[in-house]
């Protein structure tokens, strides 16, 4: 359901990279970014990615997010990113 409401927003998008920064702050700073199949950033507008990202947090609140997480569109599968 999610992966499906993504691919809606975020045509083209086959992957979002997530980020949240510092999650012992209050306010963490999320970032994310949008790739296309191929790897190929995808431009989104911020309010997209900020929204793709939240989602995708409270979707998977378990994941640990200390390190970067990539959220496959295709899939619907939540994996380590790498830092990417």
């Amino acid at each position: 359901m999610l992966a499906t409401r993504l691919s809606a927003m975020l045509p083209g998008v086959a992957t979002v990279r997530v980020t949240l920064r510092d999650p012992r702050m209050g306010w963490p700073r999320i970032d994310a970014s949008a790739h296309d199949e191929h790897g190929k950033r995808v431009r989104v507008s911020h309010a997209q990615s900020q929204v793709a990202a939240r989602w995708i947090i409270r979707a998977h609140p378990e994941a640990g997010w200390q390190q970067s997480r990539a959220f496959n569109l295709r899939t619907a599968e939540l994996d380590a990113d790498g830092g990417r």
